[in-house]
């Protein structure tokens, strides 16, 4: 796969599916153990690659490892005052709309923030694709608060849905 950020999802899956199927352990029964073992390892590698390039988020990380950035290492101060307090601001709000079962309030906060992780999802591309690797890495600590929110999000819904 090239190394952008946009993936074509067909792309991906047709790959995926073509590597799977040519290292698939099932096809390797009858050979010796190195192979055998090859083909374990290469499932297992395509298989990580394929949930890190689905992901935006996965894929940023790796992206960022690419060009020698560490994602996961990060200061507080690349955030912003605003952009931390924003983050708690929103946090209980969340748990607010949650024990208020308020679930067209919970869509609203889901709209808000899924549209704020698109344009920084836009923001962080654009970033990477100038060479701005530092930038971007600020752009990506974001993004993980971000889908972090939507994951809280989701399971707030859930709990109230009883799912």
């Amino acid at each position: 796969m090239p190394r952008t950020f946009q993936v074509d999802a067909a792309e991906l899956e047709s790959r995926y599916k073509q590597l799977q199927a040519a290292w698939h352990p099932d096809r390797f029964t009858v050979a010796d153990d190195s192979k055998r073992l090859q083909a374990l390892q290469k499932t297992s590698l395509v298989n990580d690659a394929y949930v890190t390039l689905k992901s935006p988020l996965k894929r940023a990380a790796h992206l960022l490892a690419l060009q020698g950035v560490d994602a996961e290492e990060h200061n507080q101060a690349h955030f912003g005052a605003d952009f931390l307090y924003r983050q708690m601001i929103l946090r209980e709000q969340l748990e607010a709309l949650g024990e208020q079962e308020d679930m067209a309030g919970l869509d609203a906060m889901k709209a808000e923030v899924s549209s704020e992780t698109n344009a920084a999802l836009e923001e962080f591309e654009a970033l990477y694709g100038q060479g701005q690797f530092s930038e971007a890495k600020q752009r990506y600590n974001r993004l993980q608060f971000l889908f972090k929110l939507l994951d809280e999000i989701d399971a707030v819904e859930e709990n109230l849905l009883d799912y």
